[in-house]
């Protein structure tokens, strides 16, 4: 059992000795409490291991791999308080515990805690954004036989790598993670509606706007028969902005007015500014100067995030180059390029410099702009590149700088 973890050692030493979760309750331990110690959603207290080796008839130090009565409770004791820091989300608190858990774990060979304590390592690095140590430590687990004995666990750990190589612009390993996790659950669970959003928001960053449409489309299916307003909402968000990326527009306005009466409901202000800004798009789309100007105006003011606040500025950019207004293009685009961004976005801003430089005639610098879109288009999988390099083949010859692209014309 060395290799195994503590709920599937308490599972198999009761099982051995035909017991029932029920028989081995007692001592102020209910049975649905072994349950959950099976199934790895609570984790016991030294006292309690104790108790429990003692009704198994044997000794508590099989549920740690090794022997050394101080450095056990000692352990079980940043543990708990690790996972108390973690339900109050002093994400600092709860990494420092976590690894000093790790230490005594690696020092005394604790093996069969080693798992639970690096998933939880990892996730505490996902919340506190440090997203590369995070897959550092989590992606070893996907190859742990202990990754299939709670699907709750496979599930956090997945959706940690998942959000974490999003957000390193790692957009296919992401994809890969995203369609593991869909694989673990079903579409009456809120994760399962989630996942088809995160993995929609993938394919819309790589450029693929029908396969976003189909995610999107069976998440708000799946959100609106379970009754979920919120997450109906966020999916007509995602699914009109995948429909503007195509160039439809037909259902757009409709779509939105759904999600706004599901935000209203809620009094959800990030929903309600989600929805404001997709209608300003679609008023760029439609070329309804006065509305985009006062809608913009307004919306600036009350960005969210930095990643709105760069969408946002995205839309000015494309709007003043359709009016040839080069100079606020240029302050928009220097204003979004100096927040800090996830690699696709930061792309398709680069994209878009290249574009403001071609129409001004400043070759040379929609050249820089592009080969760095490329650059961050290859390391994210998108599609887009090609489109990239087809524009950096139509630069004149006589202002090419990179050998690649002036080589065969």
């Amino acid at each position: 059992m060395l290799d195994a973890s503590f709920p599937e050692i308490l599972r198999r030493l009761r099982e051995e000795r035909n017991l029932t979760q029920a028989d081995l309750a007692g001592n102020g331990i209910s049975r649905a409490l072994i349950s959950l110690y099976e199934s790895g959603r609570r984790t016991p207290t030294y006292e309690t291991l104790a108790y429990l080796a003692e009704r198994l008839q044997v000794t508590v130090d099989i549920f740690f791999g090794s022997n050394n009565e101080v450095v056990q409770k000692a352990m079980m004791t940043l543990i708990h308080q690790a996972e108390q820091a973690e339900r109050q989300e002093r994400w600092k608190d709860a990494l420092e515990m976590w690894e000093s858990a790790h230490n005594l774990c690696e020092a005394y060979h604790f093996t069969t805690w080693d798992f639970h304590i690096n998933a939880h390592r990892g996730i505490t690095l996902v919340n506190l954004e440090r997203y590369q140590c995070a897959v550092e430590i989590l992606l070893p687990l996907v190859i742990d036989p202990r990754l299939h004995d709670n699907r709750d666990v496979a599930y956090d750990i997945l959706r940690g790598l998942a959000l974490s190589t999003r957000q390193l612009g790692q957009l296919k390993m992401s994809e890969t993670f995203f369609r593991l996790i869909l694989h673990l659950l079903g579409p009456s669970d809120e994760r399962w509606i989630r996942t088809q959003i995160n993995l929609a928001s993938i394919y819309e960053l790589l450029g693929e706007h029908d396969q976003a449409i189909r995610h999107y489309v069976s998440a708000a299916e799946s959100a609106r028969r379970t009754g979920n307003a919120e997450l109906e909402a966020w999916t007509i968000i995602g699914w009109t902005t995948a429909e503007m990326s195509s160039g439809m527009t037909e259902h757009v306005s409709l779509l939105l007015d759904r999600a706004h009466d599901l935000a209203d409901s809620r009094q959800d202000e990030r929903l309600l500014y989600a929805v404001r800004h997709n209608r300003l798009v679609l008023k760029r789309i439609q070329r309804d100067a006065d509305a985009f100007l006062r809608e913009y105006a307004i919306l600036i003011n009350e960005v969210p995030s930095d990643e709105w606040k760069a969408r946002l500025l995205e839309e000015k950019i494309k709007w003043s180059l359709t009016e040839q207004n080069w100079d606020d293009a240029e302050t928009c685009l220097h204003k979004a390029l100096q927040l800090p961004l996830p690699t696709p976005i930061r792309a398709k801003l680069l994209i878009l410099g290249g574009e403001l430089y071609k129409q001004r005639g400043k070759w040379g610098q929609a050249e820089m702009y592009w080969l760095q879109a490329v650059e961050a288009l290859r390391a994210c999988g998108s599609q887009l590149v090609n489109h990239v390099l087809r524009e950096l083949q139509q630069i004149p010859r006589e202002v090419a700088t990179n050998p690649i692209f002036t080589e065969g014309r």
